[in-house]
């Protein structure tokens, strides 16, 4: 390597100034987990379904790359926003 590495002024970074060594650092972060994370509630039921319902909506979970009980939760939900 004979070429010479050309640092950037690190006196910015991303156009906001540095400040003096030992000043309070700010930097922009994602919110916590905890902010982001939407708590849905859910209710473990048992279903009975024909064989044709299943491979339908195995299927289509493959295609869109879900599971097939994923799939089926967010039709029924979308179901149930509607009637109400």
């Amino acid at each position: 390597m004979k070429r010479r590495i050309k640092y950037a002024d690190l006196a910015q970074i991303n156009g906001e100034p540095l400040g003096p060594p030992g000043a309070p650092v700010r930097l922009d972060f994602l919110p916590s987990p905890e902010q982001v994370r939407q708590t849905l509630r859910t209710v473990k039921i048992t279903v009975s379904l024909e064989p044709v319902s299943v491979e339908y909506y195995r299927r289509q979970a493959r295609r869109r790359g879900q599971s097939p009980a994923e799939l089926m939760r967010r039709v029924l939900e979308a179901h149930a926003l509607v009637e109400a």
